[in-house]
């Protein structure tokens, strides 16, 4: 008998946040998944054209394709005299290392490069600069936390952006 961790833990009906939600939302990837990304971005609805403008699609048909693919989904909603707009927040793909607040997309390493940047901060401010072997290894360790968490952050916020 095999049990599935979705099995046991059901997502709550309604929640903004599924995994596995109906429609294979494991299936957005790649072009499709820029498109979705750009419109979660946007307060306001946009037409086919326009997304395929803003997101250098080759043609109003493909940027038409990709944003069927997600209407189908029920990731992306339609408006007829308005145009398209994100209906709902599923995380997949790059999205899991996201935080969404409204229409912001944070990257989740931004908290942790913030907090190492302030206890390394605070920690060559409190401290002597006696160069004991602890303080060495503590300011190393640091200022090298402090190094890939910012990197991570910057790429995953130039991945948001343009999507390469």
């Amino acid at each position: 008998m095999l049990i599935s961790f979705q099995s046991i833990y059901p997502a709550p009906s309604g929640s903004m946040f599924r995994l596995g939600a109906p429609g294979n939302v494991d299936q957005v990837k790649g072009r499709t998944l820029a498109v979705y990304i750009f419109l979660l971005r946007q307060n306001k609805p946009l037409s086919a054209r326009e997304i395929q403008r803003r997101t250098n699609i080759s043609s109003p048909s493909l940027a038409l394709y990709h944003l069927d693919k997600l209407e189908k989904l029920g990731l992306v909603e339609r408006d007829v005299q308005e145009g398209f707009f994100a209906a709902k927040v599923v995380k997949t793909g790059i999205l899991t290392f996201f935080v969404v607040i409204g229409r912001l997309l944070i990257p989740r390493y931004v908290f942790y490069a913030v907090f190492t940047t302030c206890f390394l901060i605070a920690t060559l401010l409190l401290f002597d600069w006696v160069p004991t072997p602890a303080f060495l290894l503590l300011t190393v360790v640091l200022v090298f936390s402090v190094c890939v968490f910012w990197f991570e952050t910057l790429s995953l916020w130039r991945y948001a952006r343009t999507g390469s």
